[in-house]
C-alpha cells in the first residue's frame, strides 16, 4: 500500500544527518541527542522564523526536514545564519526553543551586525523552502516537549 502524503518520509530518516544539522545550528549536545532519540522524532516540530525591528514571521519546521532546509538555505542565502535560538520567546511560555534565520548577515568596520529583513524575492524563495520542510502529518510534537522531557 503506499504512503499518502500526509505520513512520514518514504526513505528511512538519518539521525546522525539530524544530529549534526541541530549542533551546526548551535544546539547543545544534551538536547540534540533528547530530540534524535525521541521515538516520536518523525512527527517533532519546531518554530522557525526571521525578525528585523517589530516585523517578524513565525513559521513550522518539520525538525527531519532541517538537513535539506540548511542546505537550500546555505545555497539561496549564502551570507545568511541559521541559529538555534533557545530563549524564544511566543504566546505559549513553555514554548522557548526555536530555530532564527538571518537572510544577509552584514557587518561593518566596527564590528557590528545587522541583518536586513528579505527583499520581496528572498521572502518567496524562503516560503518555497518552509513549504517543502514544512510537517506533513498529523498529531505534531513540538521540539520543546522534547527537549524538556514532556
Amino acid at each position: 500500500m503506499a504512503k499518502s502524503r500526509d505520513s512520514a518520509p518514504e526513505s528511512p530518516v538519518d539521525i546522525v544527518k539530524i544530529h549534526k544539522a541541530l549542533t551546526s545550528i548551535g544546539v547543545d549536545q544534551d538536547a540534540a541527542k533528547r530530540l534524535t532519540a525521541s521515538k516520536t522524532l518523525e512527527r517533532v516540530v519546531v518554530p522557525i522564523y526571521w525578525k528585523e525591528g517589530l516585523e517578524s514571521r513565525i513559521n513550522s519546521l518539520w525538525l527531519i526536514r532541517l538537513p535539506e532546509f540548511l542546505r537550500s538555505f546555505a545555497k539561496e542565502f549564502p551570507d545568511g545564519q541559521v541559529r538555534w535560538d533557545s530563549d524564544y520567546e511566543s504566546d505559549d511560555p513553555s514554548d522557548d526553543v526555536a530555530v532564527l534565520v538571518r537572510f544577509n548577515v552584514q557587518e561593518d568596520d566596527q564590528g557590528n551586525h545587522w541583518h536586513p529583513k528579505p527583499t520581496l524575492l528572498e521572502d518567496e524563495a524562503y516560503q518555497r523552502m518552509i513549504e517543502r520542510a514544512s510537517f506533513k502529518g498529523s498529531k505534531p510534537v513540538h521540539a520543546h516537549q522534547v527537549v524538556h522531557g514532556k
